[in-house]
């Protein structure tokens, strides 16, 4: 009997593993049918998992306990499935919208889209993991309502200006504020020689959303920093269950388009020849130049300055995780050319993004980043003679590049071995231009960043709802610059060779409190309230060596002592802080009405004791009328509508360091060193303040599948820190003071579309579109006195930095030179060869007029606006299947 007993137990004990470990089997698709292949199944609370096949279907191993399936498509809502003690299982997923259930990230937190009373624009990640650029800003051109990005040259490296809602100071900064995980971290151009985006150190391939702050009620969170807008970036972090590993390349060229025409051979010959005749020359100046074999010389410069780039990127990442630890690391390589030839960039990033949940009350984690970026660049100036774009443009036609016969393999010119070889012209090129090939390959201008970015992190839960966070944040740049110009040819000719090398370390340092409670009281009470302390400090220094008359050109990766005749040096150091408070309360009734205010205290270190705090308040309400009772006959069309307002004050901290202090630097008298007053300082500065006013209305259709939000805005940026005139009698440095002065407006309407076009089973298209206006208008200036500009004005009731030239009339056809109109319309003819102006008759244009001026004072007009009256962008995506 106890043997049966025996077996039937044994029996028993193996039915369950084998029921413990069942396979089921299943098929994925969607509400209309067709199978989803990629879908992610997995067991919920574990690492197991698989994804269906091309037919939808999947097979799957049960562990030991497993009761749920989760299982998640790209453009449909995650289900859950119980699992039964069926072996087969149909699912079917339904198509998500564009949702108002979506978490957005707002500051110091977070909340659901619907509950989001500012205006906020949303880019995920995903959207633009596919794009092909050196760093993510540029992939934000076009993505948002009222964010502008302009890129500066094609020079890779070089950061775009990001405008968020207009220009909103004359003298302190004018981009926004960029946060990632939290911690505000440094942006613009770091580079001494070459350009170096700060902002390229982040790998757009480890972003998993942008969140961008432009009205009052988003941006007043961030107080004195936010006049400008706020990016809030997330990266991407892991999730619960096994590893999943991914690698992401891609290897594209590029092209530069719409080159300058240039002159080929023979016209330059003939233009040449017959200007020098106009000029009273009586013989030719320029020859085709013909090589051994009885070819024509024939150089296209833009060819030789520009090139097909080879461009390449690679990403490999894995995610993963428990319930109680998740993570991500990424390793990258980006290998770019850029389309100039001497322009490449090189970057190597590394992130580890980690979550650790300790017990039921204490998570802690960090996340960090490390970046090497290597630039190699060259001039571009407009009007450097060894600009590579300027050169090529007025470099000879009729020569070659390279000359076999001289010493460097290139044309340079016999006579003057610091302009390019003339060929068969008889005359040298005009400036003593360089052979601008020879300064590309021989000059260098080069920067190397090393970048450390990050945080570490505790959450504590204290009670239901009640969440302490306290936040140590990093931001580390160091940047090593080098410039090497050639002796023999070029820059460097005069001095006999020239090397500079700069180093620049930055760091900043921010601690953060964060206490956040959220809960509901009854049925309809919502409250969230946000308790804040930040305090941060920033350091960074400088020092530059140049030395001249090198010793051997063997002597150019690096400043080699003894090697150099004659050396200068210089150097300087700044640091300042901010020391913050901040308190916010959102309350919604049934989610329904919302209100939402909040106030921030800052200190800044870079305004006097007096007037270094400010009080930054901010408020918003919303109410969507879609969940009044009266709307249920209207829900199948318009799903919601939403109208919100909201108001705030802002301050701008960029306004360099500590204007207030009446200071010193050092001087030379004679051959001694001293020090001499530089600064006059004025105690009664106080901050740049900014009144943000928005009104918007949003609106979903057909269940949220189309949405459309429309805002109107309004900034009044006041006591802008000018510079006022003083008297020289009076002994100020550079006779000027500065003083909260001007007063510069913007308004603008923006509109945004986001829909769900076409959405099967396998194919997916999204479109986006969104348009912008915007007015500026400078109210106030120092006794209302135009800031001029060589090419841009600042002038009350007009646009900041408008246009400002003289109008163009064309050219004398009798001669070939420029013609102008003065103030009152007089057209005047300028004479090239002596730089005197004539009274022009467009009748008689070989008659030479009278003798008159073209005043820089009373004849420049404003030609129109440096900023665009409106701009907007259109995106659409597109996925079959997992692609």
């Amino acid at each position: 009997m106890k043997k049966l007993w025996v077996v039937l137990t044994l029996i028993l004990f193996s039915s369950a593993a084998v029921l413990a470990q069942r396979t089921i089997r299943g098929v994925v698709s969607g509400a209309n049918g067709e199978p989803l292949i990629g879908a992610n199944v997995l067991v919920k609370g574990t690492s197991v998992g698989t994804v269906t096949d091309l037919d939808g279907a999947f097979a799957l191993e049960l562990p030991a306990g497993a009761t749920t399936l989760e299982v998640s498509y790209t453009g449909f809502e995650t289900l859950e499935v119980e699992i039964t003690s069926s072996n087969q299982y149909t699912i079917t997923l339904q198509e998500a919208a564009i949702g108002l259930e979506e978490i957005v990230v707002v500051g110091y937190g977070t909340q659901q889209k619907r509950d989001v009373t500012g205006s906020i624009s949303q880019v995920k990640g995903e959207s633009i993991s596919n794009l092909a650029t050196p760093a993510f800003d540029q992939q934000l051109a076009g993505r948002a309502a009222g964010v502008q990005i302009t890129p500066p040259s094609g020079i890779l490296g070089a950061p775009p200006q990001i405008r968020i809602r207009g220009v909103n100071s004359i003298s302190s900064g004018t981009g926004p504020l960029i946060v990632v995980d939290g911690v505000p971290i440094l942006s613009g151009d770091r580079g001494g020689f070459t350009p170096v985006n700060a902002l390229g150190d982040i790998n757009p391939a480890d972003i998993a959303s942008f969140e961008i702050l432009k009205d009052g009620a988003a941006t007043a969170i961030y107080g004195s920093r936010a006049s400008n807008g706020v990016i809030l970036i997330t990266t991407k972090k892991g999730s619960e269950g096994k590893a999943k590993f991914n690698y992401d390349a891609y290897v594209g060229m590029a092209q530069a388009t719409n080159l300058f025409e240039l002159l080929n051979a023979e016209e330059f010959v003939l233009i040449q020849n017959e200007k020098n005749k106009n000029a009273g020359g009586t013989s030719d100046i320029a020859v085709l130049q013909r090589r051994n074999d009885g070819s024509i010389v024939e150089t296209d410069w833009m060819d030789v300055v520009f090139r097909n780039a080879l461009q390449q990127n690679h990403v490999f990442s894995v995610n993963g995780g428990t319930e109680a630890t998740k993570y991500y690391f990424s390793l990258g390589f980006s290998d770019q050319e850029g389309v100039a030839v001497g322009n490449s960039l090189s970057r190597y990033t590394f992130r580890a993004n980690l979550d650790q949940k300790v017990n039921n009350w204490l998570k802690i984690g960090f996340n960090s980043g490390v970046t090497r970026q290597s630039n190699y660049g060259l001039l571009t100036g407009s009007n450097n003679l060894s600009g590579n774009t300027f050169g090529a443009m007025r470099m000879f036609p009729n020569v070659e590049v390279y000359d076999p016969n001289d010493p460097t393999g290139y044309n340079l010119d016999d006579a003057n071995a610091r302009t390019l070889g003339r060929g068969a012209n008889t005359i040298e090129i005009a400036n003593g231009i360089p052979n601008i090939r020879f300064v590309i390959d021989n000059d260098r201008r080069e920067s190397f960043t090393w970048r450390i970015l990050g945080n570490v992190f505790a959450d504590v839960n204290l009670a239901k709802g009640l969440i302490f966070r306290t936040q140590l944040g990093v931001d580390g740049s160091y940047v090593d610059d080098l410039l090497w110009q050639d002796p023999r040819h070029g820059d460097g000719f005069s001095a006999n060779g020239r090397i500079s090398q700069a180093y620049s370390p930055f760091t900043r340092w921010n601690w953060q409190n964060i206490l956040n409670y959220n809960n509901k009281f009854g049925e309809n009470h919502n409250v969230g309230v946000t308790l804040v302390q930040e305090h941060q400090k920033q350091r960074s220094t400088f020092f530059q060596t140049t030395v001249t008359d090198i010793s051997d050109l063997y002597f150019q990766e690096n400043i080699v002592s003894g090697t150099f005749a004659n050396q200068t040096s210089a150097g300087g150091i700044s640091e300042n802080g901010i020391a913050s408070y901040l308190g916010r309360v959102n309350y919604n009734f049934a989610n329904k009405y919302y209100l939402s205010a909040s106030i921030r205290r800052d200190a800044l270190s870079a305004l006097p004791e007096a007037n270094r705090v400010g009080y930054f308040p901010g408020g918003s309400f919303a109410w969507r009328v879609s969940e009044e009772p009266f709307w249920g006959g209207f829900k199948n069309v318009i799903s919601d509508l939403r109208i919100r307002g909201s108001f705030a004050e802002v301050g701008n901290t960029a306004i360099g360091n500590y204007p207030y202090i009446g200071s010193y630097s050092s001087a030379q008298y004679g051959s001694q060193n001293g020090i001499a007053y530089s600064n006059f300082g004025n105690d009664q500065l106080k901050w740049e303040a900014q009144k943000k006013y928005d009104a918007g209305l949003d609106i979903g259709l057909l269940d949220n599948r189309i949405n459309v939000s429309v805002a109107y805005w309004y900034q009044d940026n006041d006591d802008i820190i000018l510079q006022a005139p003083t008297a020289p009698s009076v002994g100020i440095p550079g006779n000027s003071i500065s003083q909260n002065i001007g007063r510069v407006t913007n308004s603008g309407i923006e509109v945004t579309l986001d829909a769900v076009v076409v959405s099967t089973g396998k194919f997916r298209w999204s479109s986006n579109l969104n348009f912008s206006t915007q007015n500026n208008e400078v109210k106030e200036l120092v006794n209302n006195q135009d800031i001029t500009g060589e090419f841009n004005i600042i002038r009350v009731g007009e646009s900041i930095n408008s246009i400002y030239g003289f109008e163009y009339y064309g050219v004398n056809p009798a001669n070939g030179n420029p013609v102008y109109y003065k103030i009152d319309g007089t057209p005047v003819e300028q004479e090239i060869s002596n730089g005197q102006y004539y009274k022009f008759d467009p009748n008689n244009p070989g008659v030479r007029g009278e003798v008159t001026t073209l005043s820089q004072t009373t004849d420049r007009k404003i030609l129109g606006s440096a900023l665009p009256t409106w701009f907007g962008g259109f995106d659409n995506n597109l996925t079959f299947g997992q692609f």
